[in-house]
């Protein structure tokens, strides 16, 4: 393996923190990109096309020779801006213009570390693609030329669309691989974006199966598909075995300055798992206490065993974070996990979204549709509020988990299916099936093992520990450094109730980091509770005696942060819209007493 290669991987290993390879289209992007953390720079001939609004696709077409295009970048842009970073360069390896040795060696005088296939011919299917194999410009120029690099001391980055690919990149010992995960769409489809992104997932995994059992593990990066925000890639982190992200579009937004230095920098707090140390998904449930070693304990063992689990608990205490771990540790760990929030669904649609459609089985149904419980076949399916599903949708679940089958909405043959169940809810269901409002024989099948995951005021010993992670992200997420909570406002916290839970507390945190001068952050805009409200009045309570701690210096400062925005601003300061505008009023009025 090369050094360079050698040295992300060791890097990444001891931090946690993703490999970050970013394709920058401009100078501009290039300087953003090294100053918010990025860890290697690409140039592409893809972000010269970027850059004038089209997709990366354009950069296999006749514009222009591809390499000229690359070594203008190269020139221009990326090489001036690098400012340290190792720059790995694409090379279009069919070009009949050029000697591959020399253009290899020409890079390295250029200040060039490494090379990739970029544009590649994998791009190309069907009479295309044979055409171009039988010229002698397919695939295998490619590879040659990863070999002839590596030959000439300078990194290795294949780009691969398939597990083909892999394998034949592979046998020539290439240091690392760029794994396409398809086009990033410009918008989803409604209902569409979580399944793109299983799909996405699912032919990643399988990439990644291809390099079981090799003797050393080249660097995995993922390039491209439905992965558009941070949340994605914390979903890709825990699901998949890669080493980081490589990627252009998805870097260059606008505003281009704040977006780009943003996205960068709360890319690389996400955490990677080490699997010699540690089990998938454990960095994401943090804790102290013996109510959360109670829990890890239980997830543990019912995750050993192929059984149903209901997760029980108050909003924000991590239902989905604990089936996560449930899947992760499981037998199913490398098959899908699919969610869907039975509560935001229009019951006429739920069948649809759980067991699919035939194009054509009603008004707006254009094209077949793959419903949940075919998603998660062989893996996991979570269904979380599963307290709101109407009385008919769960007559159709209870035939589904009996009869271990599925009739897409509009088709007639039943597809059968191999589905682990996970249901979370806020509310209990013994309950609710003692008053009638969830079926019984639905609850017994579902609730083969219950977990309960206790709020946060039962379990105050974990609160520093989260305080702290949650710190350390918002310091990264807002380019901040050196945070930290003085004593006063941890005692604050310890007396809070915390209705909200662990989803509360990092409001909390950030919102401090956010409205709060200097480094020590002492809680000017948090009022604790003192720990009197119970977790069915907490969502009620008024909030009379936290704005009449509001100034209304507070407010115009709150404003100008949400940028104009009155909403966000009375959500920032934990106060309701109507107590923003009235204190507003009065100040305009000349009354210097708070208004509740």
């Amino acid at each position: 393996m090369h050094s360079l290669v050698r040295d992300l991987a060791r890097t990444a290993k001891q931090s946690g923190s993703p490999v970050l390879a970013v394709s920058a289209g401009s100078g501009q992007i290039a300087e953003y990109v090294v100053e918010a953390g990025a860890d290697l720079l690409f140039a592409l001939n893809a972000g010269l096309y970027r850059s004038l609004g089209h997709g990366s696709l354009a950069s296999l077409l006749a514009y222009g020779n591809a390499n000229e295009q690359t070594e203008e970048l190269l020139r221009r842009h990326i090489l001036p801006n690098a400012g340290g970073l190792p720059v790995v360069a694409g090379v279009m390896a069919s070009d009949p213009t050029i000697d591959v040795d020399a253009r290899l060696a020409h890079l390295r005088r250029m200040g060039v570390h490494g090379v990739t296939n970029w544009p590649t011919v994998g791009f190309i299917d069907g009479k295309i693609r044979e055409a171009f194999e039988e010229e002698g410009y397919g695939l295998s120029n490619e590879v040659e030329l990863l070999a002839a690099a590596r030959k000439q001391g300078m990194a290795t980055f294949a780009f691969v669309l398939n597990v083909e690919d892999i394998r034949r990149f592979a046998a020539v010992g290439v240091d690392a691989f760029i794994i396409n995960a398809g086009l990033t769409p410009l918008q989803f489809a409604i209902g569409d974006r979580r399944d793109r992104l299983q799909d996405s997932l699912i032919h990643i995994n399988r990439m990644i199966a291809a390099l079981d059992g090799a003797a050393s593990r080249p660097l995995c990066l993922v390039y491209g598909g439905p992965f558009t925000d941070v949340e994605d890639f914390a979903t890709l982190f825990r699901q998949v075995k890669v080493d980081g992200i490589a990627g252009g579009s998805v870097f260059e937004r606008l505003p281009v300055q704040a977006i780009t230095s943003n996205f960068v920098r709360r890319c690389k707090t996400l955490r990677l798992v080490d699997p010699d140390v540690e089990e998938p998904g454990r960095r994401e449930m943090l804790g102290r206490s013996p109510a959360f070693h109670d829990l890890v304990r239980t997830i543990e063992r019912v995750a050993r065993f192929d059984a149903n689990v209901v997760i029980e608990g108050e909003t924000g205490v991590g239902k989905e974070l604990a089936a996560s771990l449930i899947h992760e540790l499981s037998p199913r760990s490398k098959q899908p996990f699919i969610t869907l929030n039975c509560g935001a669904i229009p019951s006429g649609l739920l069948e649809s979204e759980l067991f699919g459609h035939e194009r054509g089985a009603f008004t707006g149904a254009d094209r077949r549709r793959i419903g949940k419980f075919e998603l998660a076949n062989r893996g996991t399916l979570l269904l979380d509020e599963i307290a709101d599903l109407s009385p008919a949708a769960q007559v159709a679940l209870l035939r589904v988990l009996q009869q271990r089958e599925v009739v897409r909405v509009g088709a007639d043959n039943p597809i059968p299916l191999n589905v682990r169940v996970i249901a979370a809810t806020n509310r209990s269901l013994a309950e609710l099936v003692e008053e009638g409002k969830f079926r019984s024989d639905l609850y017994y099948r579902l609730s083969t093992v219950t977990l309960n995951i206790p709020p946060l005021r039962e379990r105050l010993d974990d609160l520093s520990v989260l305080a702290s992670d949650f710190l350390q992200k918002t310091a990264a997420e807002l380019g901040l450094s050196g945070l930290a909570i003085d004593e006063r406002f941890e005692e604050d916290m310890a007396r809070h109730s915390w209705p909200g839970n662990i989803r509360e507390l990092r409001q909390v945190i950030s919102r401090a980091a956010i409205l709060e001068d200097g480094p020590v952050l002492r809680g000017t805009y948090f009022q604790p509770d003192g720990g009197r409200r119970t977790a069915m009045s907490a969502g009620h309570a008024s909030d009379n005696a936290l704005s009449r701690r509001v100034t209304i210096e507070d407010i115009h400062r709150a404003i100008a942060l949400a940028g104009g925005n009155k909403s966000v601003a009375a959500a920032s300061l934990k106060i309701s819209r109507k107590t923003l505008y009235a204190k507003l009023d009065a100040a305009r009025q000349g009354v210097t007493e708070p208004v509740d």
